[in-house]
């Protein structure tokens, strides 16, 4: 089993493209569009190391100033404790250009996993037809964050996951689910038969989300999902 610091790894290099230098170039995602706009400062955290990361457009002295603080970030236990620096960090950004966006959250691995629900299906392009109803703006990416699954109600997509961020050791986990279905248990149902789609492709599932979002803590709660490691972004 890898180490909190080698998911951790795994994540980042899921989560962006890097360049040569190691600076982030944009998300890891395929095609164009405001979707592949990426932190300028990343902050990756276990209860064994931290992994800082800065964007290709930030100056180097403020790369530097950056990263000086990061070396100095003690390790993190409990997870939720935010970074000893944070007030630095911002004020180092907001002498380029004012933070716009902050982000925090669990990283998590997947455990032991339960077989599929009867329900759920994996999506292709030959089947998209099922996310119409709620799922259209996803349609574009059916190819590419394969695998693709999806929880059917009468013959209709309620509940999707799809990797959205894809390495060859490492899928990262998209989830949605209609509004008027939440609260049913169909999320776990779907990123749990997502996750054994993508192991069966010999590579790690990783699932994060944001301290903020209730609902997804709910459904790594029900899926016993560990975590390893947390997230944190200034943009």
């Amino acid at each position: 089993m890898k180490t909190g610091p080698d998911l951790l790894a795994c994540h980042v290099r899921a989560l962006f493209v890097h360049d040569a230098d190691g600076r982030i170039v944009r998300a890891n995602e395929p095609g164009e569009g405001p979707h592949h706009a990426a932190p300028r400062f990343y902050l990756g955290r276990s209860r064994e190391t931290n992994l800082a990361r800065v964007r290709a457009d930030v100056a180097e002295s403020t790369a530097g100033a950056l990263l000086a603080l990061a070396a100095r970030e003690p390790v993190v236990d409990p997870l939720q404790v935010a970074p000893r620096h944070a007030a630095e960090y911002e004020r180092v950004l907001a002498a380029e250009r004012p933070v716009v966006e902050r982000y925090a959250g669990p990283a998590f691995r997947f455990a032991d996993l339960d077989r599929d629900c009867a329900d759920v299906v994996a999506v292709t392009e030959q089947n998209a037809g099922v996310l119409r109803g709620g799922f259209e703006a996803w349609l574009r990416d059916v190819r590419d964050w394969q695998p693709f699954v999806a929880y059917r109600v009468e013959g209709r997509a309620v509940a999707i996951c799809a990797s959205v961020r894809i390495t060859r050791e490492a899928h990262a986990a998209g989830v949605e689910t209609l509004p008027a279905f939440r609260g049913r248990g169909y999320a776990p149902d779907v990123v749990g038969a997502w996750a054994r789609r993508v192991r069966a492709l010999g590579a790690l599932p990783l699932y994060s989300t944001s301290w903020s979002n209730a609902a997804s803590l709910r459904v790594a709660g029900k899926l016993r999902l560990v975590a390893y490691g947390t997230d944190y972004h200034l943009t």
